[in-house]
């Protein structure tokens, strides 16, 4: 045995060390297994990888290696809707396509005047955000149009506007192609991924381990399957939908008999707040003022790329609740660092234009694989993908131009994004949300006593796809009031037990519609 005092027996003790509890807070958490990182982005990055890598190798072929870039940043329109059933994907790509060409577009346009170039890009940002929250796009949400407007800028095409858009909207359409070519011999694979989930989440609370997700994540996978399954593909010979009833049963079976830990719930706000302060809203104008004003101060700065800015206060203010948007904050530094010395070290071997166009599908690959996982190396495989795009459409730009100001740019966006967040319209979804679950709490015990099929779910379900919006605005304030905490586990009771009524009614389970209705005329009536 060693004597007390040796240098194990702080090890021994469990103590973590300074580096360890540092490491976190730098690089985020640990990476899992490499088959969880293929389950949630393998697909999409592959795609995504094939889909920039053909038209960006088609244009340096042909001579013209910035319309090829061109053409690959609208190919980005891969990394979205992967989530989505076929039949809401076909349109959802679609719409982000068109988008994204005309913004690589009008990026190429702004590009010689830096001053436009950040006005549009955080009026693309503001647009972005606030069409993801009322159409619930998903993720990369704004920052995919904020990169494309912006790399688009660097590619001096601003004399060849049509031929940019058509090249641009020629990558997107080879996108949507990838996005959808599964559909020939998957068509039920986004409904049946997102119902394994939800079983996965739901078996993780039968086994007494609810620590295992998030809060409210279990309700959240089961009604996302939900979702999907219901408005999926006509292909399903009905095993998913029997799946989801059951799944359905176990998750309602699953929820405690009385609200978890609410407590006394404050005095709420009226139920009248300004429109500004609802989530499309206060989210758009939040993020459009802040990268707007990033670009702008990195103009004023003489910085050479105010787009970075701008993509950098995007990302930061991207986080799904207050502490995730702290830590994306230092994460999105780590990574440009990281990011700005692989760029660097790749520009500076020149390696053949056909290794730099395949390191491009590597790093988007690894962007994809990433992402969900690990911010910090995401974003460090963002930063040289960006830059070799520029560097292979205008290989005669220095590569100190591309490199050397990344650095400062990140700074002023992070410093951008943080004082937004916490100065403009930074508790317009607290100020919601009292009032959005009382509405929703009414909605519900106005259903729960109406019979099944009613307009009276009808409303229910608007109030509770309404709640949803707004609690997770709230959860993302970096400075939220005391009583949002409250308020915020009430809204998530209130959901379960409103999304439950309904999926009992539609399932016509009239048992477990009844008992659902008895309580919430016991924990939620006014």
């Amino acid at each position: 045995m060693r004597p007390a005092g040796t240098g194990d027996d702080e090890h021994v003790s469990g103590a973590p060390s300074p580096v360890r509890r540092v490491r976190p807070h730098l690089l985020g958490p640990s990476l899992p297994a490499l088959s969880a990182l293929w389950q949630t982005g393998g697909r999409r990055g592959v795609t995504a990888a094939v889909c920039i890598v053909v038209p960006l190798a088609v244009g340096v072929a042909l001579g013209r290696p910035e319309l090829g870039s061109a053409a690959a940043l609208g190919a980005l329109t891969a990394v979205y809707g992967h989530a989505l059933p076929y039949r809401r994907r076909a349109v959802v790509v679609a719409a982000v396509g068109v988008t994204l060409a005309v913004a690589g577009t009008l990026g190429a346009l702004t590009g010689p005047h830096p001053v436009l170039l950040s006005l549009l890009c955080g009026a693309l940002a503001a647009g972005a955000a606030a069409a993801t929250v009322v159409w619930r796009v998903g993720p990369p949400g704004p920052l995919g149009i904020v990169l494309v407007a912006g790399g688009s800028s660097a590619l001096g095409t601003a004399g060849e506007p049509g031929l940019h858009l058509l090249a641009a909207a020629g990558g997107a359409a080879l996108a949507w192609i990838g996005c959808m070519l599964p559909w020939l011999w998957d068509p039920t694979g986004p409904e049946r991924r997102a119902l394994l989930a939800a079983e996965d989440a739901v078996a993780a609370v039968e086994r007494g381990e609810p620590g295992t997700t998030r809060p409210g994540a279990v309700a959240r996978a089961v009604r996302v399957a939900d979702a999907a399954v219901r408005g999926g593909s006509r292909r399903d010979d009905g095993s998913l939908r029997a799946r989801l009833d059951a799944l359905e049963q176990r998750f309602m079976q699953a929820l405690p008999a009385t609200p978890p830990g609410t407590g006394p719930l404050p005095e709420g706000e009226p139920r009248d707040p300004r429109w500004w302060h609802a989530p499309w809203a206060s989210t758009g104008l939040r993020i459009g003022v802040g990268a707007g004003a990033a670009g702008l101060i990195a103009t004023a700065l003489g910085l050479a790329s105010p787009y970075w800015a701008v993509s950098t206060a995007v990302g930061v203010q991207l986080g799904t609740d207050a502490r995730a948007t702290r830590a994306r904050a230092l994460h999105r530094a780590t990574g440009t660092v990281l990011g700005v010395l692989v760029a660097a070290l790749l520009i500076w071997l020149d390696l053949p234009l056909a290794v730099e166009i395949a390191l491009v599908g590597v790093l988007q690959l690894g962007v994809e694989l990433l992402i969900v996982h690990q911010y910090v190396l995401a974003v460090a495989f963002i930063t040289p993908l960006v830059l070799l795009l520029v560097h292979i459409g205008v290989p005669t730009l220095p590569g100190v131009a591309l490199v050397g100001e990344r650095l400062a740019e990140t700074a002023v966006g992070i410093v951008l994004a943080l004082a937004v967040g916490l100065t403009l319209l930074a508790r317009a979804a607290s100020r919601r949300l009292p009032g959005t679950v009382g509405t929703a709490a009414d909605a519900a015990v106005a259903a729960s006593v109406a019979p099944p099929g009613s307009a009276a779910d009808g409303r229910l379900h608007d109030a509770l796809v309404q709640l949803n919006e707004v609690a997770t605005a709230a959860r993302a304030e970096l400075l939220p009031p005391a009583q949002a905490t409250a308020w915020l586990r009430r809204s998530r009771w209130v959901a379960d037990l409103g999304w439950g009524l309904l999926g009992a009614r539609a399932r016509r389970d009239d048992a477990l519609a009844g008992s659902l209705a008895r309580r919430i005329a016991d924990d939620l009536a006014r």
